[in-house]
């Protein structure tokens, strides 16, 4: 769903919430924790992730407020933003203690290793937010999406309605890497395969967005715990090696 909404706001199918430097801050925030506090509780760690996420994407907010938020503004900036926060987790993970290393980086590839039901209810809470705004706004995010000038015509503030949906956007996103660590690629793989079956009307690509990511994520976990078991891969690394292909497939087929 962050990812449905990034994309609608920036109109750039190749987007997702990580352009926005927040899987990057949630990153920064839960290594530097990982790294420094002593056997830390998977709610200090989600605590972390979301505090970082939410600094990063007030960062990027701020500045690209300035230009109205426009799409190739607050793109550069999210990227500028994950490319900075990419170094200083790399910086922290060389300076830690190999044993906090080793937490650091199963954290960084995303896993459901031991969540339980109250590491569930925040995602929840957030989703069904985000599901009713998502609903509400469904023709405002046609309009953002379709270009600059129609909503300006049909009264729209634009600035003020990018800015609701990109907030709903980094709350989604910061809840979900706080839950389940950096899980990459469902943010771009999944709203733009629910384009592809459905069209472009956010009514129909919503849901299927929706679908499409949960099922993307629960057969990468369920083949991270089988295909080398007894040993586990992390759900974030194989969603990498399912997402690369299509996105290098998204890129020849965009510049076609």
């Amino acid at each position: 769903l962050s990812g449905t909404l990034v994309q609608a706001v920036t109109r750039n199918p190749l987007a997702e919430p990580g352009v926005l430097g927040v899987s990057g801050g949630a990153g920064l925030g839960a290594v530097l924790l990982v790294t420094t506090v002593q056997s830390p509780g998977s709610w200090e760690i989600a605590g972390a992730a979301f505090g970082g996420a939410a600094v990063t994407a007030t960062f990027v907010f701020g500045l690209a407020a300035r230009g109205g938020f426009q799409q190739n503004r607050l793109v550069l900036l999210g990227v500028g933003v994950s490319a900075a926060a990419a170094a200083l987790i790399s910086l922290v993970i060389v300076l830690s203690d190999p044993f906090d290393t080793t937490k650091a980086l199963t954290w960084l590839s995303g896993s459901t290793y031991g969540r339980n039901m109250p590491d569930v209810v925040p995602v929840a809470v957030v989703l069904a937010v985000g599901i009713v705004l998502a609903v509400v706004r469904r023709r405002e995010l046609d309009l953002v999406a379709l270009d600059e000038d129609t909503p300006r015509l049909l009264g729209m503030g634009l600035p003020r309605t990018r800015l609701g949906l990109l907030v709903m956007a980094v709350l989604l996103a910061a809840t979900a890497v706080a839950a389940a660590g950096t899980i990459a690629f469902v943010g771009l793989v999944a709203p733009h395969a629910a384009r592809a079956l459905v069209g472009r009307r956010h009514v129909r690509v919503v849901p299927v967005a929706l679908l499409l990511g949960a099922a993307l994520v629960c057969l990468a976990d369920l083949a991270g715990r089988t295909v080398i078991a007894p040993a586990q891969l992390g759900a974030g690394l194989m969603t990498a090696v399912i997402g690369a292909p299509y996105f290098l497939y998204l890129l020849v087929r965009t510049r076609r």
